[in-house]
């Protein structure tokens, strides 16, 4: 069984998609790639990709999370990122406090 403390409220996930799905082709563009690359970068096709970014299609948080994380390593769209308020910080800490517990065992 999952722990609780790994748990995000889906809420907090339909906001954050919500939000993301918004911004999708301003943060593509700022990198100059286009649909495809970003297809290829999170591991769908460009169809599926195009119909999420046109909100056709509703994006799963495992595509959210692929999104964001690949937005978040790129200096050029963090700080759009983070004025949008969509990276799991939350997730980010948990993750981490995690690493710290195993590697202090």
């Amino acid at each position: 069984m999952i722990q609780e403390k790994w748990l995000i409220e889906d809420e907090y996930k339909e906001t954050s998609i919500a939000i993301l799905q918004q911004n999708l082709a301003s943060l593509r563009v700022k990198l100059n790639i286009n649909q495809e690359e970003m297809a290829n970068i999170i591991g769908v096709s460009r169809q599926t990709y195009y119909s999420i970014e046109t909100g056709k299609r509703e994006m799963t948080w495992t595509t959210f999370l692929a999104i964001v994380f690949f937005f978040e390593l790129c200096e050029a769209t963090r700080e759009m990122l983070k004025e949008l308020s969509v990276f799991p910080i939350d997730l980010y800490i948990r993750f981490n406090d995690k690493q710290n517990e195993i590697y202090e065992e």
